[in-house]
């Protein structure tokens, strides 16, 4: 397995905004935050997983999860290097450590974090999708991306551009280096795997596995522009969790109220057309045998109360 499952993910995205009613409510969040200079990278739980894995993906699926754009973006990339040197050195001086020069700088960049990597750049007057290192794809495939506008890119998902595209080509045009953002991504998965590229999977399964079978995958996204190419760095911070652990955690009711809001087009998108009833039902059904035992303790520890005044009394 490439990377780790953590218990419990350190985010819940699923319970940010208002509560649906219904899908005809279903809205996309771009949900941008100031992210701090310091939290550019995240190494926490995970990340010694995520780092050992790119090695071996690299040498195994290496035009799958490495590709640029004809130029190279070289000064572009050497920028990113520079700073990921500088930043681990200032704020993780315990991984400071230099890239290797042998290596593409982009690639060599993000051995050095557990974060993927992906370059927007301006080409010809348009913001586009330059090259990545993306060790870590969510079902989605990155060559086929280059040369894009995020519009572009967007495209196969169903709503979105409708209802973000503006925001978004908004917010990427205004991005300034004095000041980054972050955001939170999720969905369900059927495997623990960091590394689900579209060719390894065919047809997304995730319609066929059981509700307790069943993943949240979180991606942290943050977004920062260099302040010499002027280049757009997305970086993904990915934590998968197992759907028990969220149940666990206390989270079922909120991600049962996310997955029924999800109308029938985002669903089949996301392959959970058939299985999204089913796991709205295990959900609830996991939240009444909770308040089942609540209902047991509290009238366990009742009737001790009203055994300990009976003492008293007599």
């Amino acid at each position: 397995m490439d990377g780790a499952v953590v218990d419990p993910v350190p985010y819940v995205p699923y319970r940010d905004g208002p509560r649906l009613r219904s899908p005809d409510e279903f809205r996309w969040r771009l949900g941008l935050r100031p992210l701090a200079d310091d939290a550019w990278f995240e190494f926490g739980p995970g990340a010694e997983e995520l780092i050992a894995a790119k090695p071996g993906l690299m040498a195994r699926h290496g035009d799958t999860v490495f590709a640029t754009i004809d130029d190279g973006i070289t000064d572009e990339s050497n920028e990113l290097a520079a700073l990921v040197e500088q930043h681990l050195a200032r704020h993780h001086s315990d991984r400071a450590a230099l890239v290797d020069r042998s290596l593409h700088p982009l690639d060599a960049a993000a051995r050095l974090v557990p974060e993927d990597l992906v370059l927007l750049v301006e080409r010809e007057g348009r913001l586009i999708f330059g090259g990545g290192s993306v060790c870590f794809p969510n079902r989605w495939d990155l060559r086929s991306k280059l040369g894009l506008t995020m519009a572009e890119v967007h495209a196969p998902v169903p709503r979105l551009n409708d209802q973000l595209a503006d925001p978004i080509d908004h917010a990427l045009r205004r991005l300034d280096p004095a000041r980054s953002f972050w955001r939170l991504g999720w969905t369900l998965i059927d495997t623990p795997d960091h590394f689900t590229p579209v060719s390894s999977i065919g047809k997304r399964p995730a319609e066929h596995a059981a509700p307790n079978e069943l993943y949240v995958r979180v991606e942290r996204e943050t977004l920062r522009r260099l302040p010499h190419t002027g280049v757009i760095v997305f970086a993904i911070r990915t934590y998968v969790t197992p759907v028990p652990a969220v149940i666990a955690a206390g989270g079922r009711e909120e991600l049962a109220a996310a997955v029924a809001a999800w109308p029938g087009d985002v669903l089949a998108y996301k392959g959970l057309a058939s299985a999204a009833e089913e796991l709205v039902r295990y959900l609830e059904q996991a939240s009444e045998i909770d308040n089942i035992r609540l209902k047991i303790i509290d009238n366990d520890a009742h009737r001790a109360v009203n055994r300990r005044q009976t003492i008293i009394t007599e």
